[in-house]
């Protein structure tokens, strides 16, 4: 109900009765009612919704999409990007289950950026094993991760399901540690998309990111995350 006499501001008060309406009656990815039926709720015009819903927006409880309308914003998790803390043991902490997928596996030839990051000749040999993480059932994020073939030459007939991680520790005694990740935001292509259970050309996180071996230094991994930005929130911990 808008009192307007109230000092509170008639948008402010308007985006609090819908803040009240999503702990009620919604969940998390559900479609919220048009601006529409909102002015003819309130009773105020459009403009004044709008502010209000945008409002929730930038607080990132609503969500607008092109097309589509407005829905209850996903909650994000916050990932940590620091040295040897791999993506499941992440989401661990929070008390979420986390399941790693096999989605393909293939023996490529290195060339330019894959061959590059893992300090290789162009056109050496190296294993891409593709994984799909999920948590909590629902797809979160996209991993292909490339290897050079000689580090761990039974990772490719091996390797099924799970942390690769913990995989290449407990089959090859590799510990691996992040020394660097570079993040971008892009939109998805269509077999992203269809993999992460998404529409097409949505908005998503890239990180790509270079392992070492701890003992070595030699760098045994080079892996291109797409994480859903509407499920995952990075954050960088300086001297982690």
């Amino acid at each position: 109900m808008i009192n307007r006499y109230s000092p509170e501001k008639i948008y402010r008060q308007i985006a609090n009765a819908i803040e009240a309406d999503i702990q009620d009656a919604f969940e998390p990815g559900d479609l919220y009612p048009s601006e529409k039926i909102l002015t003819d709720r309130f009773a105020v015009n459009r403009h004044t919704v709008r502010r209000a819903v945008e409002e929730l927006v930038k607080q990132g409880v609503l969500e607008k999409r092109h097309g589509l309308g407005t829905f209850i914003a996903e909650k994000r998790l916050a990932y940590s990007v620091k040295g040897d803390q791999r993506f499941t043991e992440s989401v661990q902490v929070h008390d979420l289950q986390v399941e790693s997928l096999l989605v393909d596996k293939k023996i490529i030839a290195a060339r330019g950026g894959i061959a590059e990051k893992l300090q290789l000749k162009n056109g050496a040999e190296v294993f891409q094993i593709d994984t799909l993480r999920k948590i909590e059932g629902k797809e979160a994020a996209l991993i292909s991760h490339f290897l050079p073939k000689d580090i761990c030459p039974t990772a490719f007939a091996k390797y099924e399901s799970g942390s690769l991680g913990e995989f290449l520790k407990a089959e090859c005694g590799i510990q691996t540690k992040r020394v660097s990740s570079l993040v971008s935001a892009t939109r998805s292509n269509e077999q992203d998309s269809f993999r992460l259970g998404m529409s097409s050309n949505r908005p998503i996180l890239k990180v790509k990111t270079i392992n070492e071996d701890t003992q070595t230094g030699k760098r045994v991994e080079y892996s291109i995350t797409r994480f859903r930005s509407d499920m995952i929130q990075l954050e960088i911990l300086m001297n982690a």
